[in-house]
């Protein structure tokens, strides 16, 4: 009989099974975690969303999963979501050649902070979403949190799966996946292939070029994954993978509509090759180890139209401007990690520990040219390197006490064809201490405190009249949190709820100025800043075959300092950027035995500033979706709408002045995607 996975054979079983089972929610391990705990376990702030989830909601890339999690947000100022928002915190550009990401993500391991661009979700395991300073586990690179990204494993039994999807928008997508195992050998290695192709219009129709696809995705993402047993005490996982996102970038206009008139559209592209080797051995009975090697190369194309019409358009005159940033990214990791096992638990037996060791090169190259002369090459490197470590101590029963800490030393270096040379070194440090209580088999209870830390640096390109710019310092975070979740009613019912304060002293945050005619954007310290709010969701199965869940985000946030940049300077008392003070999704699902499949949800976030230095902000909205399908023994097919009542919503915005005076300054904001339609159907074999 043909076998069905991961979705399909879940149903069945379930299905087969007496109704509580049907319904029982069960416990999910974030890998993020040092010691791989459960969500109910560990003791911070997290949404998980597993493979069936991912499906069920019919997600293709990470932008979908993040804008239905409480506190995220993203910046739409790319094809792809890359900047990333956690809690009010994280980038919302980027233009200079020293990157400085606020929010780690990652992929099987492989470092892709700030290039988010290659997250794609086809036959993947679980999406995880840690908000708060994540320093101990990922350093300075997940001052707001992290997200991280697990595709499936490889398997001993062979399956092979095929998934198709057409819609609006000329959308056309196939993926392919087979894993099994090279031989009958219960130690023999396993293998997991996974490809799949993407291509769309980009809702976007250019009136000066007369075509629709100059906003499009042209996308390939590929994986190969092998495991293997060297012996019974060792496990060997080597991870393959090639992105090629060629998309275009056509996405502005000068009323706000879905309209262009560019001439000279841009491009968005992302090409990736990436490795990535996992080595866990339980030899010594001592302890555990686990090592993990990441390799990645990125090439990048970010260019733009930034005139947005075509030569004549004004009448009184042209400013015909073309950005284009080349780049190209090296990243090398190495992470080491000791972990105790139960005979060395230290003590008097009651407390476990784990001590690691990381190290990293990152290089990056960048050439920037526009048709104002511009034509800047630079080099930059980052090395790290880090020592971490982390106690779990059961003092009483079911009290549970975890201080961790990381030290971190950076050293870059960067030079141009503009004679800017710097080469800042730094010691940071952060970590944290939570205090867990295991009220009884379905609930828990936790407080903690963790300080998170981001590296300070130097601006580019800047006057000379404006050196007290170049540099900016560091920023350090402590987080103050309190939670509590529980599995209820023999697990049909789950929740989580958080209280968090972040206290940020010299805060980060993007300014601009100019110079002769052009833009330069670059960080700078204010005095102080608060983030704090609540985090709450809820699955239920009150019935079989019947699904509610929710999620609500609040925040509030403040800054205080003065700005170098834009029409406010003294700011105090304002929300920060991309922070809106509502996120919520309400949901519900149903799975007939017979096969019938409905959901619908919706999504909705409050008005949020686009920026800093300037008072404009996008308008609260709300998105409903829906989908119906029909799941076979073998195959599935399902109809789906986004977006159902065609809201325009702002995903990005600027105000500025882009008209050949330069004196009449505008709202302009990014639209995120209209409604669509479309079809997709798997089959299994």
């Amino acid at each position: 009989m043909l076998q069905r996975k991961p979705l399909s054979l879940a149903i069945g079983l379930a299905l087969s099974q007496p109704a509580i089972a049907a319904t029982e929610l069960k416990p999910v391990t974030v890998s993020a975690d040092l010691r791989n705990a459960s969500t109910q376990e560990i003791a911070a702030s997290v949404s998980v969303t597993e493979e069936p989830e991912i499906l069920d909601q019919g997600a293709e890339h990470i932008e979908d999963i993040l804008l239905k999690t409480p506190n995220v947000n993203i910046s739409g100022e790319s094809s792809r979501a890359r900047h990333i928002q956690i809690r009010g915190i994280g980038e919302r550009s980027e233009y200079t050649g020293s990157p400085n990401s606020s929010i780690g993500f990652a992929i099987d391991d492989i470092d892709f902070s700030g290039i988010g661009m290659t997250g794609n979700l086809f036959d993947t395991k679980q999406v995880e979403i840690l908000r708060g300073p994540q320093s101990t586990r990922y350093g300075a690179s997940a001052l707001g949190g992290l997200i991280n990204i697990q595709t499936n494993d490889p398997q001993a039994e062979r399956e092979s799966s095929v998934e198709a999807t057409v819609g609006q928008d000329s959308l056309r997508q196939v993926g392919i996946m087979t894993t099994g195992a090279f031989s009958k050998d219960d130690k023999a290695p396993q293998y997991r292939i996974a490809i799949q192709k993407t291509q769309d219009d980009g809702f976007r129709h250019n009136a000066t070029l007369g075509k629709s696809d100059t906003n499009g995705h042209d996308e390939l993402n590929a994986r190969a994954k092998f495991r293997f047993f060297p012996d019974d005490d060792t496990q060997a996982d080597l991870t393959l993978m090639h992105a090629n996102l060629d998309n275009g970038y056509d996405a502005w206009s000068l009323d706000n509509t879905l309209t262009t008139l560019s001439d000279e559209p841009g491009k968005d592209t992302q090409r990736s090759s990436a490795a990535a080797f996992k080595l866990k051995s339980k030899a010594n009975p001592n302890f555990l180890i686990e090592s993990t090697t990441a390799i990645a190369n990125s090439d990048m194309l970010y260019s733009y139209d930034g005139d947005w019409v075509y030569p004549g358009y004004h009448t009184t005159g042209d400013n015909t401007y073309f950005f284009a940033n080349e780049k190209e990214r090296q990243t090398l990791t190495q992470d080491l990690r000791f972990v105790s096992t139960p005979k060395s638990r230290i003590f008097n037996q009651t407390t476990n520990w784990l001590i690691g060791f990381y190290g990293s090169k990152l290089d990056e190259n960048n050439h920037t040219t526009d048709n104002y002369g511009t034509n800047l090459i630079s080099d930059y490197t980052l090395n790290k390197m880090a020592t971490y470590g982390q106690l779990d101590i059961d003092f009483q029963k079911g009290w549970t006490l975890s201080p961790s800490l990381r030290i971190e030393k950076q050293s870059m270096t960067y030079s141009d064809n503009n004679n800017e040379n710097y080469s800042p070194d730094d010691v940071l440090w952060g970590g944290g201490l939570s205090l867990s209580k295991q009220i009884d088999n379905h609930s828990q209870a936790y407080a903690s405190i963790s300080r998170g830390y981001k590296a300070g640096g130097f601006n580019t390109g800047l006057a000379p009249t404006e050196s007290n710019l170049i540099q900016f310092e560091s920023e350090t975070l402590m987080n103050y949190e309190i939670g509590h979740k529980a599995s209820l009613s023999n697990n049909q019912l789950k929740t989580n709820i958080s209280l968090f304060y972040m206290d940020r002293q010299n805060p980060q945050f993007d300014g601009y100025t100019y110079v002769g005619t052009n833009y330069v954007f670059y960080k700078e310290n204010f005095d102080s800043a608060t983030n704090y709010g609540l985090e709450a969701s809820i699955d239920w199965t009150p019935k079989p075959n019947y699904k509610i869940f929710a999620a609500l985000g609040l925040l509030q946030t403040d800054i205080k300092g003065t700005s170098k940049s834009g029409v406010l300077t003294e700011i105090s008392d304002r929300d920060q950027a991309h922070a809106p003070s509502y996120q919520y999704t309400l949901g519900a699902q149903y799975r007939g035995n017979q096969g019938i499949f409905l959901r619908v949800d919706t999504q909705g976030m409050d008005s949020f500033y686009f920026s800093n230095s300037h008072p404009e902000k996008s308008s609260a909205y709300a998105i409903y979706n829906a989908r119906v399908g029909y799941e076979g023994n073998d195959w599935e097919v399902y109809l789906w709408g986004k977006n159902l009542t065609d809201e325009r919503y702002a995903t990005r915005g600027f105000h500025f002045a882009n008209e050949p005076t330069y004196s009449i300054e505008e709202t302009y904001i990014k639209l995120g995607d209209p409604r669509q339609f479309g079809i997709t159907a798997r089959a299994f074999f």
